[in-house]
């Protein structure tokens, strides 16, 4: 099979898994508990201004209805209105894509090089103590629930330092910093609770792959053809033990968005995950059904990528 006719191939099975969550997230979503009419109108709304909602949004009609009617839109590129903004969820995901990018990508990508180092290390020092202080120490990163390290380097930093704002993206009435610098101080702190938390992943999972790989014949091999520790770990074990690691990292790519409500919602960033955490909180069906769209479609797309990265280290994977 040519490279051509595997992306294509890999492309249409993406399109029926893409329909089925879409439906699947919009009866989930409108089958849980709760009424985004009764937050709308608040406490004391009366019975027909509550019936006005409902028809305004759609929300009165069968459930199987508004499903066509949402499908409908959705091949047109519509992603509804949502309740509370009342602006377009597609222009608000937009705007808000790029908050979360700006967070995610800082931190995945540091996360990645520093950890995939880092797990290499403390195989080539394997038992010794280096590779005790590093899987200790990822250990107990792993163990720390992430708003827990947020609020932690929140109290050190912004609290008892004051060197880093604690939460938002930009400071109010304050002319100290320039707007881009006042930008890179916000990101500070949520993008290290982000690169600590993702970080033991990698270094476990590279750790245990080259292990794994050092004790192969060619391994082997290459040690009695005279090679040094230094050019067999990185020349040979290295290289061949990153297939795990791609596959997490491209399956990542899904959850940079909803991976990070919990920083989000910690530092008061304005992103997707925070938006779909209030998108739920109100009962937002649009924003949350937008928000689980884009998700899907990372899901997918990440898969898409992995393979392709898996063809450029391993091109067997193409004739699988």
């Amino acid at each position: 099979m040519d490279f051509a006719k595997y992306i294509a191939r890999r492309v249409l099975q993406m399109i029926p898994v893409i329909i089925a969550v879409t439906i699947f997230n919009f009866l989930i979503i409108n089958f849980a508990p709760g009424d985004p009419v009764t937050v709308l109108a608040g406490e004391n709304a009366t019975q027909e201004y509550m019936d006005e909602l409902r028809e305004a949004y759609g929300l009165n009609e069968p459930i199987l209805v508004r499903l066509k009617l949402y499908m409908q839109k959705l091949l047109k590129g519509d992603l509804g209105v949502s309740y509370t903004y009342r602006q377009p969820v597609a222009n608000i995901i937009k705007e808000k894509m790029k908050v979360t990018l700006m967070l995610v990508l800082l931190s995945e990508i540091a996360t990645i090089v520093v950890g995939t180092a880092l797990g290499a290390l403390a195989a080539r020092h394997e038992g010794k103590t280096l590779d005790n202080i590093i899987s200790n120490v990822s250990m107990m990163l792993y163990c720390m629930p992430v708003y827990w390290l947020g609020m932690l380097l929140i109290l050190f930093f912004a609290v008892k330092l004051q060197w880093l704002p604690s939460s938002g993206m930009y400071s109010f009435g304050s002319q100290k910093y320039s707007k881009s610098v006042d930008l890179i101080r916000h990101l500070i702190l949520p993008s290290l609770t982000l690169f600590l938390v993702r970080l033991p992943t990698y270094i476990k999972l590279t750790r245990s792959t080259v292990v794994e790989v050092a004790q192969e014949d060619y391994i082997n091999s290459a040690r009695a053809i005279g090679y040094s520790e230094k050019d067999v770990y990185k020349k040979h074990a290295l290289p061949n033990a990153l297939l795990p690691t791609v596959t997490v990292a491209g399956m990542s790519l899904s959850t940079v968005f909803s991976g990070a409500l919990l920083t989000e919602t910690v530092f008061s960033w304005p992103g997707m995950g925070r938006m779909i955490f209030d998108g739920v909180a109100s009962r937002d069906y649009p924003i949350i059904m937008g928000g689980f769209l884009v998700t899907t479609i990372l899901v997918v797309v990440g898969s898409l990528i992995t393979d392709l990265i898996y063809m450029y280290l391993d091109p067997r994977v193409v004739h699988s």
